[in-house]
């Protein structure tokens, strides 16, 4: 089985500075189990790539980016050759459709 790499781009770690902190803020005891759940699921692209969903907003279907759900979490993704790029990690209720695009200029 081919194994890919998972790599993230600058904005999805800060996502992931600005999740923690939040969290960090209303309750430090969740704020490490959210980062290492959000951590494993990412780790599991590095297997199984297309076990995100593929995500069909009109504005970002060409785009081909696909979606991990790590609830309340949702990080988006495209698979390039043999690597995953994790573009953002963003709270389900955010509008990720805007924000995506803003990535992609």
């Amino acid at each position: 089985m081919e194994r890919y790499n998972v790599e993230l781009l600058p904005a999805a770690y800060s996502d992931l500075d600005e999740i923690f902190d939040y969290i960090m803020a209303e309750n430090p005891q969740a704020a490490d189990g959210i980062l290492e759940s959000i951590i494993q699921s990412l780790h599991r692209l590095e297997s199984y790539p297309h076990s995100g969903a593929p995500l069909f907003d009109r504005p970002l279907k060409n785009f081909n980016f696909r979606m991990v759900i790590v609830d309340p979490y949702i990080a988006f993704y495209r698979i390039i050759d043999s690597k995953v790029i994790v573009y953002r990690i963003l709270h389900g209720a955010r509008n990720y459709s805007h924000l995506l695009k803003d990535s992609q200029k």
